[in-house]
């Protein structure tokens, strides 16, 4: 289970990194409405994941396993996304933290800890929709008629 966890966590992980660099490339990283991907991103890699899990076992996962797996995978994926965000910002780019002090959703706080704020955010965003989604497709994942396809 946490092997699972821990390869789609680095998966998902890099997918987040890469879309973020991307906004970047195409001068869009400055919109903070496109984050609603971020969440779509969580969502593919808790469900691969939990999706692996099941077809390891050949179709029979406990539901808090296949719970336990989803929120491994969005807890690695979102500190480490988290870290790389305020690396980033720190050593890289100074103009999205103002653009970020600017929104309503970080506070007064973020003129004194920014990288504390942006971690704690990131953190909140990422875990809590990886536990949403967790818990959405243990829904259909936890029954044994709804088969993977490709597995016995």
């Amino acid at each position: 289970m946490e092997k699972i966890g821990l390869k789609y966590g680095l998966f998902t992980a890099f997918a987040l990194i890469a879309y973020f660099l991307l906004m970047k490339l195409i001068g869009l990283e400055q919109i903070i409405e496109l984050r609603f991907l971020n969440g779509l991103i969580m969502a593919i890699g808790v469900t691969l994941s939990i999706r692996g899990l099941k077809k390891m076992r050949q179709g029979d996962i406990g539901y808090f396993e296949g719970l336990g797996t989803g929120i491994i995978t969005s807890a690695l994926a979102t500190v480490l996304f988290a870290v790389f965000m305020v690396v980033y910002i720190k050593a890289f780019d100074d103009g999205l933290l103002e653009v970020l002090a600017g929104e309503q959703f970080f506070g007064d706080r973020m003129a004194i800890t920014p990288g504390i704020v942006i971690f704690m955010v990131l953190m909140l965003e990422g875990v809590i929709s990886g536990f949403m989604v967790s818990f959405i497709a243990m829904q259909w994942f936890k029954r044994r008629d709804h088969k993977v396809p490709g597995s016995p």
